[in-house]
């Protein structure tokens, strides 16, 4: 059985606007992804980092999905601790990390606190991957070379 997206009854991948799945009444459609190490100790301007962070965001339509939860990890080992931002789109996103306003306080972070950070875009609702597991199997019956888990 295969999932449809909302827009027409067909796996468009379009999102419409009174579908969207954001968090905060916005339509998000883009993730920032952080994993980030703890700091070794309560610090004042990694304090001041998280106050001013959601005011550099909002110019950009970004909200704080998740900060300060408990990582359950499911497979892997997973050091730190994670970060979920939501954006209307990559773009956004982008937009958002090469500001101004964020430039002037991500020191305050880095200065503290290692990790790594990624955008990714979001499915539409419904979206199922089926139709990209279709495209596996004609790579495979086409005979496209394997590539090896590194």
């Amino acid at each position: 059985m295969t999932t449809q997206d909302n827009t027409s009854g067909t796996p468009s991948g379009v999102r419409p606007r009174e579908a969207s799945p954001g968090a905060v009444g916005g339509d998000l459609n883009a993730y920032v992804i952080a994993r980030l190490t703890y700091p070794a100790q309560p610090q004042e301007d990694l304090a001041e980092y998280m106050e001013r962070l959601l005011s550099t965001m909002t110019p950009f339509g970004g909200h704080i999905l998740s900060h300060g939860k408990e990582v359950q990890t499911l497979e892997g080992v997973w050091h730190g601790y994670a970060v979920l931002l939501g954006f209307p789109d990559v773009t956004s996103a982008h937009g958002w990390y090469n500001s101004a306003e964020y430039q002037e306080i991500i020191q305050m972070r880095r200065r503290h606190v290692d990790g790594e950070l990624i955008v990714v875009e979001g499915n539409p609702p419904g979206y199922d991957a089926t139709g990209a597991a279709a495209a596996m199997r004609r790579a495979v019956l086409a005979g496209a070379p394997a590539t090896a888990k590194s």
